[in-house]
């Protein structure tokens, strides 16, 4: 390739700018970085610990050689191919939409939008303009979760009735060995209900997206819940479950910020099917399956494919993308709207305390 593809950088929000930057930072031949802004927040930050804002504008700029602006505007004037977009959730189809409107591909942190309007109007603005919108997720480069659905396909467990996913149990986004005050975590966006924070609008759309690319249907309704056990210091809650009811199936999903994890319960993805059950291990990196009843010992046990050469992680699948058209499903529009027509089911249901209709369409 013989002209660099020319990235920017907007927003610092997202902690998980560091994992997708690392993966273009990886290939200093393919990408060279042009600029990077941030947005105002909604409380100015305090802390610098890992993942916080802070944290994220200097290990960025530092690594990539850029300078910060102020005014994402100047991103996009820059010209940039690609511009990767790691802001407040609340922010994203304002933000994403004008990136698309100049021309420049978006490659956007999970999740799309925390509404189905919004992410329809997302995927419109990239269609009139010519360009792409990827979001990305972590668990599409978990090779567990790629072997479960490979041996899902194959048929070892017959129709899949259920769908069932816990997001890795945590005490919120700072719980990794860190110690941060309540008014230190009130100053990052995602203990802000305003900017779209809270363990609702950051686990439960994990399982939204995943079930519907197991599943392979539209979902159609949704109940849901979320509650608040230990972060009464924000307005966000640290406890969110939901069901989804597809054609045929059905999805059970947690995402909660208010437990520790247990290796002695399989986060998922578990599938039952009517001939048997899929176990995905998260942490073995382990896919068991289990073909009899009240059966201990599984029937098989797969170790996780290796991922697929030249798709490993986020750089290489948007240089297969950019050559060859196709993308991972969870990353491309089909899923991801269905995704966000749940979550968008999920915010009306807790409210309304009613099961609330999923089967959105434009």
């Amino acid at each position: 390739m013989d002209k660099k593809i020319r990235l920017g950088v907007v927003g610092f929000a997202h902690m998980h700018i560091t994992q997708m930057v690392d993966s273009f930072l990886a290939k200093p031949d393919v990408f060279e970085w042009v600029g990077c802004a941030d947005l105002p927040p909604k409380v100015a930050p305090i802390s610098s610990e890992s993942g916080t804002r802070k944290r994220n504008i200097e290990n960025i700029t530092s690594r990539c050689g850029m300078t910060l602006s102020q005014d994402y505007h100047d991103v996009i004037a820059m010209k940039p191919d690609i511009i990767i977009v790691t802001c407040e959730n609340a922010l994203h189809p304002a933000v994403v939409c004008e990136i698309l409107s100049h021309g420049i591909h978006v490659v956007l942190e999970k999740p799309m939008a925390l509404n189905y309007a919004d992410a329809l109007n997302m995927v419109r603005t990239a269609n009139e303009h010519g360009v792409k919108l990827i979001v990305n997720w972590p668990t599409t480069w978990d090779p567990s979760f790629r072997t479960a659905y490979r041996l899902m396909q194959e048929g070892h467990i017959g129709r899949v009735i259920k769908f069932h996913y816990r997001n890795m149990e945590s005490l919120g986004p700072f719980s990794y060995g860190q110690h941060m005050t309540h008014e230190e975590m009130n100053a990052e966006w995602w203990y802000q209900s305003e900017m779209g924070g809270g363990a609702m609008a950051d686990y439960l759309g994990y399982g939204c997206n995943l079930s519907r690319w197991f599943l392979g249907q539209r979902p159609q309704a949704a109940f849901a819940v979320k509650e608040t056990f230990f972060t009464d210091f924000a307005d966000t809650e640290d406890y969110s479950a939901m069901t989804i009811c597809y054609p045929g199936a059905i999805a059970l999903l947690e995402g909660t910020w208010a437990t520790f994890a247990s290796g002695q319960v399989p986060a998922g993805p578990v599938l039952f099917g009517e001939k048997g059950t899929i176990v995905t291990d998260r942490l073995s990196g382990k896919v068991s399956v289990y073909t009899q009843r009240h059966q201990k010992t599984p029937t098989m046990v797969v170790e996780a494919d290796p991922m697929p050469e030249g798709r490993e992680n986020l750089a290489n699948e948007v240089l297969h993308y950019l050559k060859t058209g196709e993308l991972h499903p969870t990353l491309d529009y089909a899923v991801n709207l269905d995704a966000v027509a749940c979550v968008d089911a999920a915010y009306r249901s807790v409210k309304s305390k009613k099961m609330e209709d999923a089967n959105l369409q434009a």
